[in-house]
């Protein structure tokens, strides 16, 4: 006799893992931010409550950068980085009743001060001595997998740098993320893990359960968010259909994107940051001076020609 029992599959209820990588200065934080009010609006429209994000932030004051542009309760985190630490926050986030987390950064509990590549130093440096450290990160990430809450990490990508050359083959130094601080097979665990390249700011889907971003680089923005949340609220839905769905309510998107990445263009042909007119005029239509900030079409258009006028 069997020892299972055999049913139609029918979908429950999805609380989406996402983890956003990159080398520092891509914009992780802020994505995972935008992302999260992205989330928050669409629990809003379907619910109509307001959603509670939590941050638990291991990034000393980099954590409130954003918190005149978004509404967030935050968690300092301090060493040592155990897994134990990011457990107690999950359960927290849990047992508080908020609907998202944010986890800024996930790399601390591999490799910062008290994670667990100083654990498995401490357990003697050998082979023998993971025996110890594996099982309290594995409950670490049964935990991220397990739990009945929308969760967004974030990693650092491993900083590499690769020489450049232009047309005329003048040479540039452009640093790249590649690979990320956690352990291997990290990234197997989550409904999306995006990959953010430090220079266009641009987004990649290396993981997509949702299919929702197989189209190519996309800029991530509240968007990206509402999308997610809608996937995970959906029933009885087949991956197909899902495809040709995400393809419609991501026309806007596509568009803003295209017109972001003209405006990143731009602005670096015009010097970027060290052009103070370029980013007085930037500043007009998004206060952090981050096009990637810009939530409507015609704002980036308006933008977008404005600073079309500028040398010219």
């Amino acid at each position: 006799m069997a020892r299972f029992v055999v049913k139609e599959a029918v979908r429950e209820k999805v609380y989406p893992k996402i983890n956003i990588a990159g080398a520092a200065g891509s914009g992780k934080t802020y994505g995972a931010l935008l992302t999260a009010k992205g989330m928050a609006k669409e629990i809003k429209a379907t619910t109509g409550r307001d959603a509670k994000i939590l941050m638990g932030n291991t990034e000393a004051s980099r954590g409130r950068y954003y918190a005149n542009e978004f509404t967030y309760d935050i968690a300092d985190l301090e060493a040592p980085y155990n897994p134990e630490l990011f457990i107690e926050l999950i359960d927290y986030a849990v047992d508080n009743k908020y609907d998202i987390l944010i986890i800024d950064s996930s790399s601390h509990e591999w490799d910062g001060k008290g994670g667990c590549l100083e654990l498995q130093q401490q357990a003697g440096g050998t082979f023998q001595a993971w025996k110890k450290v594996t099982p309290r990160h594995s409950a670490f990430i049964d935990k991220i997998v397990s739990s009945p809450i929308t969760i967004i990490a974030t990693s650092r990508s491993k900083a590499q740098y690769e020489i450049e050359k232009d047309e005329r083959g003048k040479a540039s130094v452009t640093k790249v993320g590649t690979g990320i601080h956690q352990r291997e097979g990290y990234d197997y665990e989550f409904t999306c893990f995006f990959n953010i390249d430090v220079k266009s700011h641009m987004a990649t889907a290396e993981k997509d359960n949702t299919h929702l971003f197989s189209n190519g680089d996309f800029m991530i923005t509240e968007q990206t968010g509402i999308n997610i949340m809608r996937w995970a609220n959906s029933s009885n839905i087949e991956p197909e259909k899902t495809r040709v769905t995400a393809t419609d309510s991501q026309t806007n998107t596509a568009s803003l994107d295209e017109i972001k990445k003209q405006i990143v263009s731009k602005a670096v042909e015009l010097g970027g940051t060290k052009n103070k007119t370029l980013m007085d005029t930037i500043k007009e239509f998004v206060p952090s001076g981050n096009p990637n900030a810009i939530g409507d079409v015609e704002t980036a258009q308006a933008c977008l020609e404005k600073l079309n006028t500028i040398g010219g």
